[in-house]
């Protein structure tokens, strides 16, 4: 299903919802009806990271559900423990891989003796998409199989584990929105603090401090490692304020390069190894061999394939699904702290980008799972190339 980006307030419910997206980054809270609403309070953390709200420490809603591996599962079995609770369209390709990853660095951050306190959940907040096979696909894409449950079940127990929680999920123009609810439960199984977790790449880690941070508070049983994550300065963020000589590795040539904004016009395109979840990824790949031999004819951009790597299983994904193909007649770059797509303003993944000489985005398109066939990318292209240069 293709995956849209924008934040819709849906005032009935009174919840912002995304498709697999976001609210603005704010404090966050619980309305009386149960719907999630964001509150005006504000901590020193960047523009793209929520710090969360606290919660009053009320039992969290019991639910049983089934995991990836088809086991019961059910929420009151980890008392005990502190448990990180996510809401995951289980064919996202926007906030979920963001959200999911920050799950599993923050327990990684506390500690192994720590982390083995914590559990990660999730609940697949996609109606369509409620089979066993899909959350395991999901989990497997993304390196996560044996780090977690992801919990699915009935449309109506979902939608029922949903309501509890004040998640929104609904089809808009078909696209899933959802809220983006990531809830911190401690080991009475009381909810303690709420995220909204953003849409950035450049803020994963920053993302991922807070939520160890807030664990490491209600441990049951604190480490020397998880009382350092509590006095550890937040991460910085990766910016850029410009693509001018912006330099990226390139997963296609080891030890290589490639500088963006050097006076040169490029067509970016925005991937990941884990969209083989969804689509053909080596042979979408390959397929833009013909855009390029199409640009070089026409005297259009180039193009550069670029990997984001902070929602990637392992640093080198990439690179080992790039063996997998032919040689491609266009560089693999490496966007390996998100800095990239969030200056273009990447929010979805496939991203379509093209850049003129001075690192300006001038067209974008979002390709989600659906990629662009090669006819209609040389058509949008050429076209967009035509109007600015017009």
């Amino acid at each position: 299903m293709k995956r849209r980006w924008w934040v819709a307030l849906t005032a009935a419910m009174g919840v912002f919802a995304t498709a697999c997206g976001t609210t603005p980054a704010s404090s966050t809270g619980t309305s009386a009806n149960g719907g999630v609403v964001v509150s005006s309070s504000y901590q020193a953390t960047a523009a793209n990271v929520d710090p969360g709200s606290p919660l009053n420490n009320k039992p969290a809603p019991n639910f049983t559900l089934t995991n990836q591996f088809g086991q019961s599962v059910s929420l009151t079995q980890y008392r005990g423990k502190v448990v990180i609770l996510a809401f995951l369209d289980s064919r996202c390709t926007t906030i979920c891989p963001l959200t999911s990853e920050e799950m599993v660095m923050a327990k990684k951050m506390l500690g192994a003796k720590a982390g083995s306190q914590v559990a990660l959940l999730a609940v697949d907040a996609n109606p369509t998409a409620t089979a066993v096979s899909d959350v395991y696909s999901y989990s497997q894409a993304h390196g996560v199989l044996h780090q977690w449950n992801f919990l699915t079940g009935t449309k109506a127990q979902l939608a029922h584990v949903w309501k509890q929680y004040g998640i929104y999920v609904a089809i808009q123009h078909g696209a899933i929105d959802h809220t983006p609810g990531v809830y911190i439960l401690n080991a009475k199984g009381q909810e303690n603090r709420l995220y909204m977790t953003q849409m950035a790449y450049g803020g994963l880690g920053q993302q991922a401090q807070l939520f160890a941070q807030a664990m490491a508070r209600i441990l049951p049983h604190p480490t020397t490692t998880s009382k350092a994550v509590l006095h550890r300065a937040l991460v910085q963020e990766s910016t850029i304020h410009t693509l001018n000589q912006a330099k990226l590795p390139l997963a296609s040539s080891p030890g290589g390069s490639l500088t963006l904004g050097d006076g040169t016009p490029r067509l970016l395109v925005f991937t990941a190894s884990w969209l083989t979840e969804l689509s053909n990824v080596p042979a979408q790949m390959e397929a833009l061999d013909q855009y390029q031999a199409y640009a070089a004819a026409n005297h259009l951009p180039s193009l550069v394939a670029i990997d984001e790597v902070p929602t990637e299983p392992s640093p080198n994904a990439f690179r080992t699904l790039l063996k997998q193909m032919p040689t491609l007649q266009y560089p693999v770059a490496l966007d390996k702290t998100g800095a990239v797509a969030d200056e273009v303003g990447v929010q979805d993944i496939t991203w379509y980008a093209l850049v003129n000489a001075h690192g300006k985005v001038i067209w974008a398109h979002d390709g989600s799972n659906n990629w662009l066939s090669i006819p209609s990318l040389e058509q949008q292209v050429s076209r967009a190339w035509a109007k600015a240069n017009g």
